[in-house]
């Protein structure tokens, strides 16, 4: 099989998880906020984005780290138990230290009290994440398990929310079914793992606990702040705006969301490796397969971009109704961000980390992070959800400039006009349809 035939399937397969996972509650969604309004659903959202700096600590980078560990020695038995319990007893721990974070903000933000039991269901979802072994199951490269478990229980659910919500004051049935769906996705995974690889829980003393925390720390801080940028846009925009501003703009992310976990992240997930090893071979096979891709990738992205500016009407009037209007000009100015991520990809994840740059992405990242904040308080205040967009907007810009810029210092180039002809181009086209 060719290697593009390759890629093309592994994208496919890859696809078609993201798609099932990510359409069902989506699809439910349209029903749903015709019922509950901007304003709920704004709020809803707000106390979400609010709950994944918890989700973050939690999982504390595990996703890399430990799925490394299991995936280098998969057949050991006794390392295989020893990570799990490790970091099971981890998560556990972080949970405790979270559930104090959280009472604290519950009791000094007033914000966070306008509905008490909303903002508790929203974070109890983060108990999920204590159990979830998703990072187990891509180690043992067995995902797909994973994903039929989400898959069975988000369907039930979803199909609960249309069934139950009937007016906006069930809005609160929407955090406890979300919250519910992954706390039982996350449960019946933890011990159907457990059955499957014939683990047997050990006890795990303090000094591994400290240890586990500060082996993966780096990891930990990195993963938090590639979040961070993407997380705080609605956090900040829901302490600094009303609820209904929040809705407005969570409508508009949602797709860019939607369309971004469809296409482009199946992409960078099947293009890692495949340019990883090619970087393996030496720096220059991999910098070449690099130029290669990079138009295919910047087409197919500017593509999606154009698409979302010409349907943005129809997408908004479709999945969100006539009240959520508002999000059509500000879906069009965000449609610009699928380019510049899949840009801030293959510069970053394709070529940076795979040339052992990973303090220099780590660098700006943090930069990327602190200019999200920056310019969200400067912009929100005054603009309010367009302040929040043209700061995600320039947060991204930064990025993939940064990026550019310490590459070409570095004599890295990754354009190559070559590959930028429709002959080229064409060619390609006609390897992936057949």
């Amino acid at each position: 099989m060719s290697t593009t035939r390759k890629l093309t399937r592994n994208f496919g397969a890859l696809s078609v998880i993201q798609a099932a996972n990510f359409l069902i509650p989506f699809l439910a969604l349209p029903l749903i906020v015709r019922v509950i309004g901007t304003e709920k659903f704004g709020a809803l959202n707000f106390l979400v984005a609010l709950a994944t700096y918890f989700v973050l600590l939690i999982n504390y980078g595990f996703d890399f780290t430990a799925t490394r560990l299991i995936a280098r020695d998969r057949d050991n038995q006794e390392l295989v138990d020893k990570i799990f319990s490790q970091v099971f007893v981890v998560k556990s721990v972080l949970f405790g230290i979270s559930v104090i974070i959280f009472s604290l903000l519950l009791f000094c933000v007033p914000k966070l009290q306008k509905d008490i039991l909303v903002t508790i269901l929203c974070f109890a979802a983060c108990f999920a994440n204590v159990f979830m072994p998703n990072w187990l199951f891509q180690g043992m490269e067995q995902l797909q398990h994973a994903a039929i478990f989400n898959l069975v229980t988000k369907l039930l659910f979803s199909v609960a929310m249309v069934l139950l919500i009937q007016q906006p004051a069930d809005y609160w049935l929407y955090a406890l079914f979300t919250t519910a769906s992954q706390v039982l996705a996350g449960v019946l995974l933890f011990f159907y793992a457990m059955r499957r690889f014939k683990i047997r829980l050990r006890a795990v003393a303090f000094a591994e606990v400290k240890q586990v925390l500060w082996t993966d720390k780096a990891v930990f801080i990195s993963t938090l702040l590639i979040n961070l940028y993407t997380t705080s846009n609605i956090v900040l925009l829901g302490f600094l705006q009303p609820e209904k501003e929040v809705g407005i703009f969570t409508a508009a992310v949602r797709i860019i969301g939607v369309v971004q976990t469809l296409t482009l992240m199946p992409l960078s997930q099947t293009l890692f490796p495949h340019v990883g090893r090619a970087f393996a071979e030496d720096t220059s096979s991999g910098l070449t397969e690099v130029k290669k891709i990079f138009p295919i990738v910047n087409v197919l992205a500017f593509c999606i971009s154009l698409g979302l500016i010409i349907t943005a009407p129809l997408a908004i009037g479709i999945l969100f109704g006539a009240e959520f209007k508002a999000a059509v000009p500000l879906l069009q100015l965000l449609a610009i961000n699928p380019l510049l991520t899949s840009i801030s990809n293959l510069l970053g994840t394709q070529v940076m980390l795979n040339m052992k740059k990973d303090q220099s992405f780590l660098w700006i990242t943090g930069v990327g992070s602190v200019s999200c904040i920056m310019l969200n308080l400067l912009l929100t205040p005054t603009w309010s959800y367009y302040g929040t967009a043209l700061a995600w907007i320039g947060t991204e810009l930064i990025i993939v400039l940064l990026m550019a810029v310490i590459l070409r210092r570095s004599g890295v180039s990754f354009i190559d006009r070559r590959y930028y002809s429709w002959q080229y181009l064409w060619q390609k086209v006609k390897q992936f349809k057949r």
